[in-house]
């Protein structure tokens, strides 16, 4: 859900507790009043949208993990999972649609899932309901009343309209949970720059969410980046284009550190100066000494530096909150931004201290 930039909602209940027949009177009534419905079933048998005996199935058949069928009036693309046998992830599933088009993805089943549903309940049917084990269920569907009021909203099984008028409000409040995380992470990558860790346009940032991580594009722009100019990177795949050119070592780090859920990169001037001597650096003022140990100071080649550092970084981040990287800066991770934030500044303030005090006293 955090990559799809529309909401979601799921209708879960039992089989036979009538989800499809709601859905399609829901589907119309919400196309009526302007909206563009997305849909994803989950099946929990086996299908085949083609017909033996055709080119494209005995193609797949023979082995094409891929397969696109198009007309001039639909196309539809055939894909075997990586993992046979391994039940369909639902953010994976939802990554599937075309956002720019849709408004709304209705989902029918993936009731173990954490996302925003609604209960179709049916007590005759005489299976518990989900809500009391489920905070993810925003309204209950039900042809009974219910007793108590520890329960969500009530919506009227024979009322399909009622139903769409709830989904249309739920639209109105909804806001993209990953706004105010964005939004955090661009405020960090401006300090970055306004306090002189960085100039206008080096230096990245990136913040874990869920099974990704957003990351500043390539060749941001610190005084100009807005929430919305950050690239969606998934943990399970390839960074894509317009990632920062260091996406790849923040997938790595994130890979190899369970419990970074941010990485900075600095270029603060003291920190760079006092690593091109590619010794470790061991501080010698009193916050630094607490704080690190030692800090590793790597060496890569600059011709081959997006490739190379990925992997030497990630290797000195699994056991170090910060590295630096001779001559082009540092990497730090944290459980948060502000974690990471604050070994960068705390770094470059003992590299700058170690460097006055040997200016001073020649240490």
């Amino acid at each position: 859900m955090r990559r799809l930039r529309l909401p979601v909602i799921g209708f879960v209940a039992p089989s036979g507790s009538g989800k499809t027949t709601l859905l399609k009177k829901l589907v119309p009534m919400l196309r009526g009043r302007g909206l563009r419905i997305g849909y994803l079933k989950h099946a929990h048998h086996r299908f085949d949208i083609d017909v033996p005996g055709k080119d494209s199935y005995e193609i797949r058949a023979a082995g094409a993990q891929q397969v696109l069928l198009a007309s001039q009036r639909l196309w539809a693309l055939q894909s075997e999972p990586v993992e046979l046998g391994r039940d369909p992830e639902l953010g994976e599933m939802l990554r599937r649609f075309d956002a720019d088009r849709l408004d709304l993805i209705l989902v029918e089943g993936f009731k173990h899932a954490a996302y925003p549903k609604i209960e179709i309940y049916r007590p005759a049917l005489g299976q518990p309901p989900l809500y009391p084990q489920d905070p993810d269920i925003l309204a209950l569907v039900t042809d009974r009343d219910l007793p108590g009021a520890d329960h969500p909203p009530r919506l009227p099984l024979d009322d399909p309209a009622a139903v769409a008028d709830f989904v249309q409000d739920y639209l109105a409040t909804w806001v993209p949970a990953d706004t105010a995380a964005r939004s955090e992470l661009v405020r960090y990558y401006r300090w970055l720059h306004r306090y002189g860790y960085n100039d206008s346009h080096s230096g990245n940032a990136s913040m874990r969410t869920g099974a990704g991580f957003w990351v500043t594009p390539t060749g941001a722009c610190a005084d100009t980046l807005e929430p919305s100019d950050l690239v969606a990177c998934p943990l399970d795949g390839p960074c894509p284009a317009g990632a920062s050119l260091d996406a790849p070592l923040h997938w790595q780090v994130y890979r190899v550190q369970p419990q970074a859920r941010a990485v900075l990169h600095s270029h603060g001037p003291y920190s760079v100066a006092l690593s091109l001597a590619g010794r470790d650096f061991r501080p010698v003022d009193f916050e630094g000494q607490c704080y690190f140990k030692r800090v590793p100071v790597l060496s890569v080649e600059y011709e081959n530096a997006p490739e190379q550092a990925s992997e030497v970084v990630a290797k000195a981040l699994a056991n170090h909150p910060v590295a630096m990287v001779r001559g082009h800066g540092v990497y730090a991770w944290g459980e948060t931004l502000n974690q990471a934030y604050k070994w960068i500044s705390s770094l470059e303030l003992s590299a700058k201290t170690y460097v006055v005090a040997r200016q001073a006293a020649n240490l």
